[in-house]
């Protein structure tokens, strides 16, 4: 090696090793910074803030550009915007990133069934709710019911219902959703017994009660109806629904004189 050549192999050996470092992704001081970043729009998200919000977590995808839980949070925070074109970007963008990731998965489907696309929507339910990983299956169950109750399927809709108590008996929204499913067959007495077991587990959820009154209504039990009714009224704060009960009241009051 002559004294030229040497000279010349410092500055490549300097740019090899910049170029490794470039490549191995944020430090730890950063990623550090990002979650934190990330956690407190997750609090402003919390808060209906989305300016604050927004700014946080374009600062967190900044420091941390890989990280597929900043990517999905900015999904959630562009779904709150009501800009569903970028939610989904960053939906698909989590989960090219991590393609387990069971909350992205459940987030995108319901993007995707915001827009109609089913069949996609579906897909996506089924690989978040089939993830053994995924700590609340139950949600994606539900919105997997949900999506073919509107396709028309309502036997496929029952099993995702069902499938999603097995997953969490205390998940209200399905046992109205069963009901609903055995109200649109006829099944009244079905109907009330499902409800009846929701407010057995759960005895201050209004909506249940609300629609327990109403499956006994149909079924001509007044005395079951009125007692549902004058439930939410005990518990309700929200005057819409006190108002819906209170008529029924009024009208079961005067069929008992």
């Amino acid at each position: 090696m002559n004294r030229h050549t040497k000279g010349l192999l410092l500055p490549a050996a300097c740019l090899f090793a910049a170029m490794l470092a470039a490549c191995a992704g944020p430090s730890a001081e950063r990623k550090k910074e990002a979650d934190a970043r990330m956690r407190m729009g997750v609090t402003y998200l919390d808060q209906r803030n989305l300016p604050m919000a927004m700014k946080e977590l374009a600062q967190a995808s900044e420091l941390d550009p890989g990280n597929a839980e900043v990517e999905m949070v900015l999904g959630l925070a562009y779904q709150e915007r009501g800009d569903m074109s970028k939610a989904e970007e960053h939906l698909r963008m989590a989960i090219d990133r991590k393609p387990d990731y069971a909350d992205a998965r459940n987030n995108l489907g319901i993007v995707l069934a915001g827009r109609k696309a089913w069949d996609e929507a579906i897909r996506e339910f089924e690989a978040a709710a089939s993830n053994v990983m995924y700590a609340t299956p139950e949600r994606a169950y539900f919105n997997l019911g949900e999506a073919y109750r509107v396709k028309g399927d309502p036997a496929k809709a029952e099993v995702a219902y069902r499938r999603a108590l097995r997953s969490n008996e205390l998940y209200a929204p399905a046992y109205i959703a069963l009901s609903s499913v055995f109200g649109g067959q006829g099944n009244w007495n079905e109907s009330a017994s499902m409800l009846a077991r929701c407010v057995e587990l759960l005895p201050d959820y209004v909506p249940c009660w609300m629609e327990l009154g109403r499956a006994h209504f149909r079924l001509s039990r007044p005395a079951d109806a009125l007692k549902a009714f004058e439930k939410v009224l005990s518990v309700s704060s929200d005057p819409e629904t006190r108002k819906q009960a209170a008529g029924y009241v009024t009208v079961l009051g005067s069929e008992k004189r």
